[in-house]
């Protein structure tokens, strides 16, 4: 069970569109950081969708990272 200071950015976000969330909704931190709860820092996603935008972001940095070191003429395997 979550602590009630871990639901701080839930309880920004609530106030922010105005609703409680659901269950099948996630808080996003589009900086990242979980501690800025700041409140255009924050947007609520379904779960789903949250995922796999997190997924598709790491796959995206993988490929590019990828592409630098074929570029500066490293080996990839």
């Amino acid at each position: 069970m979550r602590d009630r200071k871990s639901d701080a950015h839930r309880k920004v976000a609530e106030q922010k569109v105005g609703r409680k969330l659901g269950p099948n909704e996630i808080v996003h931190h589009a900086d990242e950081d979980k501690d800025n709860n700041a409140n255009d820092n924050l947007t609520v996603e379904e779960r789903g969708r949250h995922t796999s935008s997190h997924n598709r972001n790491r796959h995206v940095s993988r490929l590019r990272e990828s592409l630098r070191m074929v570029h500066k003429g490293r080996k990839l395997y």
